[in-house]
């Protein structure tokens, strides 16, 4: 049976984009909407994914959470017996 590591990350979005280019909106229940993304705001998403995942990451969720992405990972524990 696989044995899973889990972990968390959280992402400063206000950080990644300017105000005036800002795509994700949240409303105050936590629910979001995507808007026109722009070239630039997917290679600095593509790059958090791309370095988790070359550490042997993958990506289960990612939450938007006050100015902040919210990402939660697993891999697999190495020497973890498969069934």
């Amino acid at each position: 049976m696989a044995r899973w590591r889990y972990k968390t990350s959280t992402h400063n979005l206000p950080a990644m984009v300017s105000e005036s280019e800002r795509v994700i909106q949240c409303d105050d229940k936590g629910h979001c909407l995507v808007h026109d993304l722009p070239e630039k705001n997917l290679a600095a998403l593509e790059k958090i994914l791309n370095a988790e995942g070359d550490k042997g990451w993958e990506l289960i969720q990612c939450h938007y959470h006050v100015g902040e992405l919210l990402c939660l990972w697993k891999r697999e524990e190495e020497g973890a017996k498969k069934s």
